[in-house]
């Protein structure tokens, strides 16, 4: 006699309620709380109301040449694409974790052809019978589902292990990116430096060779000795052969942007003409910018999400110690008779709990908790260094771009009063007062001066990127 489905249900039903009042239970382990930043200095846990942050950043990069370079190398840089491809991957796991959490209902259909052996088992106890029907076609069609109630939080811990390593690979793929963007910005603002200083010297060797002109002409008439001659000359071939050495090193930056960017040399030479200047240099940040790092640095966020990640880890090697237990059950129908399959006698349906327990494994469980635990000390150890690095970064990069703006502020003072020199020695010349050598001298002096000017402002530019970098980058936010 076939029982009735309805006869049996409320007899799983109270378990199942049962076990799904359990499921709301803690999930076992540690439970992760976010690190206080106790390692770091006092000072770098204030607000620094330094809110023009970004803005300055973006001062730099309106420098249309950069920004394309920017955009070339974000399209097609290597290591951006592995850290995207991570990222993909990461959030690809976390998804098929997160779906394991949930009930899963499967079709299947079969259709087979048996044959029965007579003197098998299934016949040996049994009376001959005339005309046996050993041999049929047996069709089936049905479902079957299951859901595991996570007492314990075994699948929580899973996907709270998934998601930190997830929001780690997003922070490191931002890191490759604050990274190429600010290698492209330090080889650009060198190779704008190098172009300049060029410049420059190109100037002043031709001063040289007008002062050298004039030198001549009074050791002909002997109003001056050949020897001023002779060391003017001198000061001038040594001059010029320094200026190979500055178009090399112009070189050197094309060189090194061609791979960053994925632009051959002859493309990048035709974007970077005509030759540039150095961008303006914009207020710098003061001291003590804690919340841009914390915020910003993504080497501290991804070391802390995979702290995250170990607490995690060690939630799950502790749940795998523990029951687990699932709903399971089946439907559908069967027959060997075709026509018959859908009727209420070809059905057959399965419901119930299934509980699995471990009960010996030679301590694989356990050790598994200790491995697990010794990578969440190890993670722990990794977060604090890398936010001790962060900070000793910080540092030494507003240290650097300190004393690079003492010295070109200074120097802009320095320009500015030999420009008013060069007036006045201007006006004499008009005056007739003085000679025109006098000019020229003061010309070469200015020019001088606006090579030192131009090199103290190079450090002070790629200064300021270096602190951005260590900042974690706060053009990652545009």
């Amino acid at each position: 006699m076939r029982q009735n489905p309805q006869q049996s249900l409320p007899l799983a039903l109270p378990l199942a309620l049962c076990i799904l009042t359990l499921a709301g239970c803690s999930a076992v382990g540690p439970s992760y709380t976010p690190p206080e930043p106790k390692s770091v200095p006092t000072q770098y846990l204030e607000p620094s109301g330094n809110a023009n942050l970004i803005s300055t950043w973006q001062i730099l990069l309106a420098d249309p040449a950069l920004q394309q370079l920017q955009q070339r190398a974000l399209a097609d840089s290597p290591d951006l694409a592995l850290a995207l491809a991570r990222l993909s991957q990461a959030r690809a796991v976390q998804s098929v974790q997160e779906g394991t959490t949930g009930p899963t209902l499967n079709a299947s259909t079969q259709a087979s052809s048996d044959r029965l052996s007579k003197n098998g088992e299934m016949f040996s106890n049994v009376p001959p019978i005339q005309n046996l029907k050993t041999q049929f076609i047996n069709t089936q069609a049905g479902f079957d589902a299951s859901w595991e109630i996570d007492l314990f939080g075994y699948q929580r811990r899973l996907s709270e292990a998934a998601k930190a390593r997830t929001e780690a690979a997003a922070v490191r793929a931002q890191d490759a990116r604050v990274s190429l963007t600010a290698e492209v910005a330090r080889n650009y603002l060198e190779l704008r430096l190098w172009q300049q200083r060029l410049q420059l010297a190109q100037a002043q060797l031709k001063e040289m060779d007008d002062q050298l002109a004039i030198t001549k002409v009074a050791v002909q008439h002997g109003e001056t000795a050949k020897m001023d001659w002779l060391r003017l000359q001198n000061q001038r071939d040594n001059f010029a052969a320094t200026l190979p050495a500055l178009a090399f090193s112009e070189r050197q930056n094309l060189a090194a942007l061609s791979p960053l960017t994925g632009s051959s040399m002859v493309e990048l030479q035709s974007l970077l003409q005509p030759t540039g200047s150095l961008p303006a240099m914009p207020e710098a940040p003061a001291a003590g910018l804690p919340v841009e790092l914390l915020k910003h640095r993504p080497d501290v966020r991804a070391a802390e999400r995979d702290w995250a990640a170990a607490s995690a880890d060690v939630g799950v090697a502790t749940a795998a110690q523990y029951p687990r237990f699932s709903l399971v059950g089946n439907a559908g129908w069967q027959s060997v008779h075709g026509n018959d399959l859908m009727t209420a006698a070809s059905e057959f349906w399965s419901l119930g709990p299934r509980l699995s327990l471990p009960l010996f494994n030679s301590g694989r469980l356990a050790n598994q908790v200790k491995a697990n635990e010794a990578a969440l000390d190890a993670a722990r150890a990794s977060y604090r260094k890398t936010l001790l690095s962060a900070v000793a970064d910080v540092d030494a990069a507003l240290s650097r771009l300190s004393r690079y703006e003492l010295r070109r502020t200074q120097l802009v003072q320095a320009e500015a009063q030999q420009q008013e020199i060069l007036r006045l020695t201007q006006a004499q010349f008009n005056a007739g007062a003085v000679a025109r050598l006098d000019l020229i001298v003061a010309l070469r002096n200015l020019n001088n001066q606006q090579d030192q000017l131009a090199q103290a402002q190079g450090q002070s530019l790629t200064a300021l990127v270096a602190l951005y970098k260590a900042l974690g980058g706060g053009w990652a936010d545009q």
